[in-house]
């Protein structure tokens, strides 16, 4: 048994001794006659490609952009010619002289300025209303016609009243506010 092994692989040795050893094509050459027996599945894969390459780039520009420029686009430019350091001051000190307040906050966030005042539990909405007018009288005319105001009053155990002034109107619209 082991000898009829040993002859059968002596024989496969020699037949691939025999066979004549096939030389590799270059690789245009081989490159070239796929392209003639699959002419039309390369032209489909070449334009698929394109149109994934296409779409990959588009879609890099777009987030990269974002990315890239200002959050609030140019609804920002000119800011700086209307300075409110010098009304947020003199609001803060209207709020502070008025005797039904607990806290208020003042922010500037792109062209809105946020005016969140606590009021004691007993201020009627009236009072409240006429806090909020008050503070309009701490801003110039220019900054008024520039910048949004919102208001957000709230009293203990009841909900806040919220209140908001565009640059284009001169009142101070107010919320349905329903006291239960």
């Amino acid at each position: 048994m082991a000898k009829l092994k040993l002859k059968k692989l002596k024989l496969k040795k020699k037949i691939e001794d025999d066979s004549p050893k096939r030389k590799k094509e270059k690789f245009s050459l081989r490159l070239k006659r796929f392209y003639r027996n699959n002419r039309i599945y390369c032209i489909l894969m070449g334009i698929s490609f394109l149109c994934i390459l296409m779409v990959v780039i588009s879609l890099m520009i777009y987030f990269f952009s974002q990315t890239s420029s200002n959050k609030y686009g140019n609804r920002l430019d000119g800011i700086k010619d209307y300075d409110t350091k010098e009304n947020i001051k003199a609001v803060e000190k209207y709020i502070t002289e008025n005797g039904n307040y607990v806290k208020e906050t003042v922010r500037v966030q792109g062209k809105i300025i946020y005016i969140d005042i606590t009021v004691k539990p007993e201020t009627s909405i009236e009072d409240m209303q006429n806090i909020a007018v008050g503070t309009l009288e701490s801003f110039s005319q220019e900054n008024l016609s520039y910048y949004d105001i919102q208001f957000a009053i709230s009293r203990e155990g009841q909900p806040t009243y919220y209140g908001s002034k565009s640059s284009t109107n001169s009142t101070i619209r107010w919320s349905k506010y329903n006291i239960d």
